[in-house]
């Protein structure tokens, strides 16, 4: 009979299923104790599509399914009580009466060894509660956690317990949800503390000594409980306010994760009066900031800042008492003087000039492997000078001004990086005579420091020279890499400001990848081992049978490699930049070290 009725329900499902009328209802009933469990169930569910057509017809079909309403079979009683519900739903006496019958078979099932079983008997227990809120008051004990179950039915527990609390049990329940907020598992720990809050509602005093002692474990996750159910408890009940405030101090010490400190900032903002005027002052700061907007507030509080690890290079150098005996005794200091000090210390947020030094000597840290050079493989378009430390020991002819606007994204860098590359390998090299407007120089820079630095102390010292960084490996991995690019702009004698932008990148690949790299020689583009070797030989230096020489060996070894791509290409500008970045590098160096 069971599979017939499935077997029509699957062919009748376009037209709704089966359709059911009093004779096929009866028989149903009537051969319903020869199902088995799920054969019952299966009838049962498909009996709630029938109306009976009169009261006395109703009584017959419940008189019917009264012993089925009672079945130790937790899914025959529930799907028994669930056609109860569904025939007797303009007779609530008789539907009261039904709930009140199947409390037993719902504790027994809340006792099952089946952990799916027990989960599901509460959760429709729950259900029965929001009608009959004292149906389960006398058994509150059966509701009471066991220390081997798991968290979610021990979260469901504390839900019904909850349900439960009246004056008589108020003080046990309390005792063993107390219990359970040092429980191991912090979730379960949490929910004991919510369903503390929540009984707090009607019982505030009590369940507030409760709150209040478990802030002095001093744990991170039962404090930021303890502080989300004090905001939701003085939501309800003002009256707590007071002792809420008093037990919170000294609390924000503990509190980690953001959702505690959301509900401390959240009490401090209504309920605590600030006496100081600064922090008043800082909070309506943060207060009008967030008005104008996320956007706005992180552009406020992200910007930058400099670094105290590098006062060499905002440090103000000495100027001759001349420069400022005239003014001295007069109100002209008043006037400028502090405008003077933070321009001078700190630079303009457009520009930063650096005025020439005629006798910079870089050759003691900063080497340069090829100076300056047209991204060629033809010997004709490659030149290589007689010695780095000659060129960048000459002095610049004029002021060097850093600029980082306009600004370059991420993608226009990466475009520009390899657009070279790209019109290389498609025009050829005998179309290289067009691009000597572009140049690329690579340096070394000895210090194995430099790679260990965080990335905002890098950060940082570089944008205090207007040099932007726009992506960098963590330090301490292999290889280590950092993008940078600016605008250069000096003024040659007689003629216009011209500026140019500088491309670079910083690399350190670690001793073992350095020694491969100096047997196998330089990349494309770049003087082969051979020519440099005649050309030191020419120079009169002694070399190592690898054709590199034994000091410029061990330095790529340690070295950061410096590559930097200029256009338009400005000679004077490219190495005054070098001189900047090198200056950079050596102080962050220096501090590191």
């Amino acid at each position: 009979m069971v599979n017939c009725l499935r077997a029509l329900e699957e062919i009748l499902k376009e037209e709704g299923g089966i359709a059911i009328n009093k004779p096929i209802t009866h028989h149903l009933l009537n051969r319903l104790k020869d199902c088995d469990v799920w054969g019952q169930c299966e009838v049962l569910r498909i009996l709630q599509r029938y109306q009976p057509q009169s009261e006395d017809e109703l009584f017959n079909i419940l008189s019917l399914l009264d012993a089925s309403l009672v079945s130790p079979h937790s899914p025959v009683m529930a799907a028994t009580l669930s056609l109860f519900l569904s025939l007797c739903s303009s007779l609530p006496a008789v539907s009261l009466a039904a709930l009140e019958r199947v409390r037993g078979p719902l504790l027994a099932a809340c006792g099952s060894t089946s952990r799916e079983m027990r989960f599901t008997a509460l959760c429709h227990i729950q259900l029965l509660l929001r009608s009959l809120p004292g149906l389960m008051g006398a058994h509150y004990k059966r509701f009471f956690c066991g220390y081997a179950e798991p968290a979610y039915i021990k979260q469901r527990k504390m839900q019904v317990l909850v349900e439960l609390v009246n004056d008589e049990n108020v003080a046990m329940l309390l005792d063993e949800l107390k219990g359970y907020c040092t429980d191991v598992n912090t979730d379960t720990a949490q929910a004991a503390i919510s369903a503390i809050g929540r009984i707090g509602r009607s019982y505030s005093d009590s369940c507030l000594q409760i709150l209040t002692g478990l802030l002095a474990l001093k744990q991170d996750h039962i404090t930021s409980a303890v502080v989300q159910t004090m905001r939701d408890l003085v939501w309800v009940c003002p009256q707590c306010s007071d002792t809420v405030c008093l037990a919170l101090e000294s609390c924000e010490e503990t509190l980690q994760d953001s959702q505690g400190r959301q509900a401390l900032l959240w009490l401090l903002g209504v309920y605590e009066e600030e006496t100081d005027m600064c922090v008043r002052d800082q909070a309506l700061l943060y207060y009008r900031l967030l008005h104008c907007g996320i956007g706005e507030t992180r552009k406020v509080l992200q910007g930058r800042r400099s670094d105290p690890s590098l006062g060499v290079l905002i440090g103000r150098p000495a100027e001759p008492i001349s420069q400022w005996a005239r003014s001295f005794n007069t109100l002209e200091p008043l006037r400028q003087g502090t405008i003077e000090t933070e321009s001078a210390s700190r630079g303009s947020p457009e520009h930063v000039t650096f005025e020439p030094k005629t006798n910079t000597d870089l050759s003691d840290t900063l080497n340069c492997s090829q100076v300056e050079k047209v991204h060629s493989d033809s010997d004709s378009a490659s030149r290589h000078t007689d010695s780095c430390a000659d060129v960048l020991a000459s002095s610049v002819a004029v002021a060097l001004s850093l600029s980082l606007s306009p600004a370059l994204s991420p993608e226009e860098f990466e475009r520009l990086w390899l657009q070279r590359q790209a019109l290389h390998s498609e025009q050829g090299a005998e179309k290289m005579v067009e691009e000597e407007d572009y140049v690329c120089l690579e340096a070394w820079f000895q210090s194995t420091a430099i790679p260990h630095c965080s990335p905002q102390s890098l950060q940082a010292g570089l944008q205090l020279v207007n040099i932007q960084t726009l992506a960098f490996t963590p330090p301490h991995t292999l290889p280590w890499r950092v993008y940078l690019y600016t605008h250069a702009q000096h003024g040659h004698s007689g003629d216009a400001p011209r500026s140019t932008l500088i491309l670079g990148e910083l690399l350190h690949t670690g001793e073992a990848n350095n020694k491969a790299g100096a047997k196998k020689g330089m990349c494309d583009g770049e003087v082969g081992v051979e020519g440099m070797q005649a050309e030191r030989v020419r120079e009169g230096v002694q070399t190592t049978d690898d054709g590199l020489s034994g000091k410029e060996s061990v330095r790529k070894e340690e070295g950061v490699k410096v590559t930097l791509k200029q256009q338009p290409r400005d000679d004077q500008a490219l190495k005054g930049f070098l001189s900047i970045l090198k200056t950079v590098l050596h102080t962050l160096s220096s501090e590191r070290n």
